[in-house]
C-alpha cells in the first residue's frame, strides 16, 4: 500500500490519478477540516468514482506523532507532497513546522516501522545557479552566501532528513518541481497566475524560471518509483520562460491588452515601499523575493528525460488546458 500526504493539494490530487490509474492500493492523507470536494470533481471528470471511493482516507496531522505512527501502519511506500508554501518571513515558525519538523516525523517513522520507499516533494528554490553553469541541474549545490526565503530553507532543511533517513535504510527519490501549472478548485497558489492574468491592469517583471504541469508533475513521480530510480534528485520541469511571455499568452487568449512590464527600477522602489509598511503590519517584499521576480532561472530537465524517455506537455498547452479549467471551476 501506499501513502500520499497533502493528498487534498494540487499536485497531491493529481498524484491520486496517477496512483489510481496504476491500480495501486492507496491511503491518502487529510486533516480533520479539509474537504474531499475538489478530489472527487477531479475524479469524476478525468477517472471514476469508484477509483475515488476505493482510496482510504486518514485523518492526521504530520506533528501529531502518535497519530501520524498509527496511520503508517502497513504501507510500503510514502510520496511526500505535502507543505507549507509561504513567502512571507514572518510565517517562519509555521513553514518550518510543517516542511521541517514534519518531513522529519515521517522520516523517522518510516525508518522506525521498516517503510521500504519514499518520494519527498523538494523545490527548484533549493537549487542555485553557479558563476561557471549556464543553467540548473541536479548537481548544482545550494549557496549559503545567497539570499533564500524561509520556504527554500525549510525544504532544503527537509530534503536533508531525507537524505539521511536513505543512510538508515530508506530507499528515496527527492524531485524539484519548477512553477507548477495546475487547477483544481480555484483557491491554490498554483492558480493564483489565472487570477492575476484576469485583471484590468497587469505589472509583471521580465524574470525568468522553468515551469511545469501538474499532470506531469504526477506521471514522473509515480513512474520514476516504478522504474526504481532510488536515492537519486530529478528536476521535474518543462519549458523557461519569462512571466511577462506567460501573462501575455494569458491575456491574449482572453481578449486583453498586453501586460505592462515592470522595470527593476520601478520594483526596487516598491519594494522599499513595502519594507517601510512592514512596521504597520502590511506585507512586505524579501530581498530572496526580489531576486526570484528579476533573476533569469533557467533550469535543464535532461536527466529526467533521459531517464524516463518522457515528452512534457508544451507550456502553452498546459495553460491552455488549465486557464479553461480554472474559468469553469471559478463561474
Amino acid at each position: 500500500m501506499v501513502l500520499v500526504t497533502g493528498a487534498t493539494g494540487l499536485i497531491g490530487g493529481y498524484l491520486l490519478l496517477e496512483l489510481s490509474k496504476r491500480e495501486n492500493k492507496i491511503k491518502a492523507m487529510k486533516r480533520v477540516n479539509s474537504s474531499l470536494d475538489s478530489i472527487q470533481k477531479l475524479f469524476e471528470e478525468f477517472s471514476t468514482l469508484q477509483k475515488f471511493n476505493e482510496i482510504e482516507w486518514v485523518e492526521t496531522d504530520l506533528l501529531d506523532v502518535p497519530s501520524l505512527s498509527d496511520s503508517l501502519h502497513g504501507i510500503q511506500t510514502i510520496y511526500h507532497t505535502a507543505g507549507c508554501v509561504g513567502f512571507d518571513d514572518r510565517e517562519k515558525e509555521m513553514i518550518h513546522q510543517i516542511n521541517v519538523e514534519g518531513t522529519e516525523n515521517l522520516i523517522n517513522i518510516a525508518v522506525s516501522q521498516n517503510i521500504e520507499k519514499f518520494i519527498y516533494v523538494s523545490s527548484i528554490s533549493v537549487l542555485d545557479k553557479m558563476p561557471t553553469e549556464n543553467k540548473i541541474d541536479e548537481t548544482s549545490k545550494w549557496d549559503g552566501e545567497k539570499d533564500h526565503s524561509e520556504y527554500a530553507i525549510s525544504k532544503k532543511k527537509g530534503e536533508m532528513a531525507v537524505w539521511r533517513g536513505s543512510q538508515e535504510g530508506l530507499k528515496v527519490l527527492v524531485v524539484y518541481p519548477s512553477v507548477v501549472i495546475g487547477s483544481l478548485d480555484g483557491k491554490r497558489a498554483s492558480e493564483k497566475i489565472f487570477e492575476l492574468a484576469a485583471k484590468k491592469k497587469m505589472f509583471a517583471t521580465e524574470g525568468i524560471t522553468g515551469y511545469i504541469d501538474v499532470r506531469d508533475v504526477a506521471f514522473c513521480m509515480a513512474e520514476l518509483v516504478k522504474q526504481e530510480k532510488w536515492n537519486q534528485s530529478f528536476i521535474i520541469t518543462s519549458e523557461n520562460k519569462s512571466f511577462v511571455e506567460i501573462m501575455d499568452f494569458l491575456r491574449n487568449k482572453w481578449d486583453l491588452t498586453k501586460i505592462s512590464v515592470l522595470s527593476e527600477s520601478k520594483l526596487k522602489f516598491i519594494r522599499f515601499i513595502s519594507n517601510f509598511s512592514r512596521f504597520f503590519g502590511g506585507k512586505y517584499m524579501s530581498k530572496s523575493n526580489y531576486n526570484a521576480l528579476t533573476g533569469e532561472a533557467a533550469y535543464s530537465n535532461q536527466k529526467i528525460k533521459n531517464e524516463l524517455g518522457v515528452e512534457f506537455i508544451p507550456i502553452k498547452e498546459s495553460l491552455d488546458f488549465h486557464s479553461n479549467r480554472y474559468k469553469k471551476l471559478t463561474h
